[in-house]
């Protein structure tokens, strides 16, 4: 195939795709290809390079049916986050979302694992803090894309505010999980890191949310603060209060009246069933 000149039609027959799909490929960039007597024509060598990234960079099946290979993505992508290369995790990740995952899958099944295992390396001193935040402020600027992408249209299924609790200054989460609402149809007031309890009261009190889902990533969080933040986001109000990460206390989330997930994939539909 190296020296060949095929037809678009031709490299979509050998792609198992439609003409369509590899017309967007074309269009997107990822599959190169030129006009030659005034038809789109690609090289052979292009071709073979497209199929293997494909192998490698997208959603790929595993040998269960209706599984994903998921590991194999992580693996790429904790890879180029490592180097630095910025373009091309951007490129892997927007290749994922064009082959169908939806943003309840990626969030939890690619990014926060991948976060995860970068988090893992600089607690062995694998890689430097420098290293770290390199790849973190990476994926903050992937979340930053995706969520522009992914506000859907049509009425709202309701107001939600997003945060994580004071002290805590890692918001990646948090933003991850007001992406996914917004994504499900909610009206998303993303909050960040390091509200003073005083300023939610207040803003909560003039907004009157139905949900407030806090992130708590880090294991270390003093237990109260996080109660305190529970408390101060129901203070007599019907709104339901979702927390998770690997910060979170199961037992104290609920002995403070909130509501503990541990997995991200299932947020939207848990969510659908507790505001009903």
């Amino acid at each position: 195939m190296e020296g060949e000149f095929l037809t678009l039609q031709e490299a979509a027959d050998r792609l198992k795709v439609h003409y369509m799909t590899a017309y967007r490929w074309v269009r997107t960039g990822q599959l190169p290809a030129f006009k030659a007597g005034g038809r789109l024509r690609v090289r052979g060598s292009d071709l073979e390079r497209f199929l293997h990234e494909r192998e490698v960079d997208v959603v790929t099946p595993a040998p269960e049916p209706g599984r994903t290979r998921w590991e194999v993505h992580v693996e790429r992508l904790h890879d180029l986050l490592l180097a630095g290369r910025a373009a091309e995790a951007v490129s892997l990740v927007r290749k994922v979302v064009a082959d169908g995952a939806s943003r309840g899958d990626l969030y939890p099944h690619l990014l926060a694992p991948t976060l995860q295992r970068i988090g893992d390396d600089w607690a062995a001193g694998a890689i430097t803090v420098a290293e770290e935040h390199r790849a973190t402020e990476i994926v903050h600027a992937l979340v930053a894309r995706l969520g522009e992408l992914s506000r859907r249209r049509g009425p709202s299924r309701g107001t939600a505010v997003t945060l994580t609790p004071p002290q805590e200054l890692h918001g990646l989460g948090s933003a991850m999980v007001a992406d996914v609402l917004r994504g499900a149809g909610y009206d998303v007031h993303h909050l960040g890191v390091n509200v003073p309890l005083e300023d939610l009261r207040r803003f909560l009190q003039g907004l009157g949310p139905d949900l407030v889902a806090v992130s708590a990533t880090n294991p270390g969080s003093d237990p109260e603060v996080l109660a305190a933040v529970v408390a101060t986001a129901r203070d007599g109000r019907d709104t339901v209060v979702v927390v998770g990460g690997k910060g979170a206390d199961p037992a104290l989330v609920q002995a403070a009246g909130g509501v503990y997930l541990d997995d991200l994939a299932d947020l939207v539909d848990r969510l659908g069933r507790l505001l009903a």
